[in-house]
């Protein structure tokens, strides 16, 4: 088979192209039209080569960098598997027919970002697990990116083109989320005027994910332990057992095993729900992977808004490294998505970052230099004269060219009528 790179998301997404022998280009001057649909890649992005048996990416300083499997590259040899990000484009490299093959990377629609040991533990896992069929139960706390394990799980599986369907269980309550995962029949309750699939029938051949499992009420925990013992539901008001091709992954932040041992979960159905279990680890475990993490949304914001933001400061990166991310991986992406939002230059200063995760007011000038004090209080000045003048956020906003959204969060950054100071 010719090697390929098959475009996965991003304006090119559904496009193959053939990799030969001789130097393949990505890069809106380059002799293919690879680049043309997606701008934000660079006119000399990247290039793949054939050396010596192998084929190697060499990133040609890009404007917004060349990533593969999530991690920010100069030169790389590729592998079949290996996910490439360049711009807003995401490519699988493929040396042989898609699938999971021992010792190769996951083909992730959605990539999990770091190299920390406890990073490849679960990379190592889910090369391991995707290709069973057994129940998979993914702990950690909120924002950990649980749901992206159980999406790589399905992706990495020979279930991956079949749907991926999400339920999550906290969300709804014990009527609502009963109709939603198992359907049901015309008058099976007052309002019922026709027959409704639920999730399970819409996850016919692949993945049913549970998220929040710990929220299910027990008469519905009932019914999924039916789902997998015996392989079939039914749907609510109708008497026909229905037989279930799928895999479930569940998902919590509560201890099922120990929700299990009080009662307030049903102990069989935590057994079966844990025959394959994953840790996600918090973010404070694994600090080493906060640069890669926070580079990676900088390129994903910096193409969604339109911005062109090059790199993070050093200053900027130390305050990062600091804060201790109770809200873990999601809280970073959301820092990171609001620096972007709200910065002036194409490096995110420590300013640009949300007040919660700078040090305190009185940390030293190294980590916040008296500098961007004086940026901080001269954009202080200019939005308080324009709400003076405006009258209103809206106004406000015109008066200086911003963006009502980023505007917002420009004050929030700045502490402003809350009586507080970055």
């Amino acid at each position: 088979m010719i090697p390929q790179l098959v475009a996965i998301d991003g304006p090119l997404k559904g496009s193959t192209y053939a990799i030969s022998v001789d130097r393949f280009s990505i890069g809106r001057k380059s002799d293919n039209s690879l680049a043309q649909a997606d701008l934000s890649i660079s006119r000399r992005h990247c290039t793949i080569d054939f050396v010596t048996g192998r084929f190697r990416l060499t990133d040609h300083d890009s404007q917004n960098g060349t990533f593969v499997n999530g991690i920010p590259i100069k030169e790389r040899i590729l592998v079949h598997g290996d996910q490439i990000a360049v711009g807003i484009s995401v490519f699988v490299f493929l040396l042989e027919e898609m699938g999971a093959l021992p010792g190769s990377p996951p083909v992730l629609q959605y990539p999990i970002v770091g190299e920390s040991p406890a990073i490849r533990h679960v990379l190592e896992f889910i090369g391991q697990v995707a290709p069973l069929e057994s129940t998979v139960l993914i702990a950690g706390e909120k924002g950990t990116g649980k749901k992206l394990a159980a999406r790589a799980l399905h992706d990495c599986s020979p279930r991956a083109r079949k749907p991926f369907v999400a339920v999550n269980c906290a969300a709804l309550s014990e009527t609502f989320l009963g109709r939603a995962l198992f359907g049901y029949e015309r008058d099976a309750f007052p309002g019922a005027v026709t027959r409704k699939e639920g999730k399970l029938e819409l996850a016919e051949g692949g993945t049913l994910f549970l998220d929040e499992a710990g929220s299910l009420p027990l008469p519905l925990q009932g019914a999924l332990l039916r789902l997998l013992t015996e392989k079939r539901f039914e749907r609510l008001g109708g008497g026909v057992a229905m037989a279930a091709d799928l895999r479930v992954i569940a998902a919590s932040d509560r201890d099922l095993a120990a929700a299990a041992q009080e009662g307030t979960f049903r102990q069989d159905l935590y057994f079966r729900l844990s025959v394959l279990s994953l840790e996600m680890p918090p973010l404070r475990q694994r600090r080493e992977d906060i640069p890669l993490l926070a580079n990676y949304f900088r390129v994903e914001q910096g193409a969604r808004q339109k911005r062109r933001v090059l790199g993070i400061t050093a200053a900027a990166r130390d305050c990062l490294m600091r804060y201790d991310w109770p809200g873990n991986v999601r809280e970073l992406e959301s820092a990171i998505e609001s620096a972007v939002a709200v910065g002036s230059t194409e490096g995110i200063l420590p300013e640009d970052l949300p007040e919660s995760v700078l040090p305190p007011g009185d940390a030293p000038d190294d980590v916040v230099p008296r500098y961007h004090r004086a940026v901080n209080d001269a954009r202080r000045e200019l939005i308080l004269k324009a709400y003076e003048q405006g009258a209103s956020h809206d106004r406000a906003a015109a008066l200086l060219g911003l963006h009502p959204h980023s505007l917002a969060r420009l004050v929030r950054g700045l502490g402003l009528f809350r009586g507080q100071a970055t």
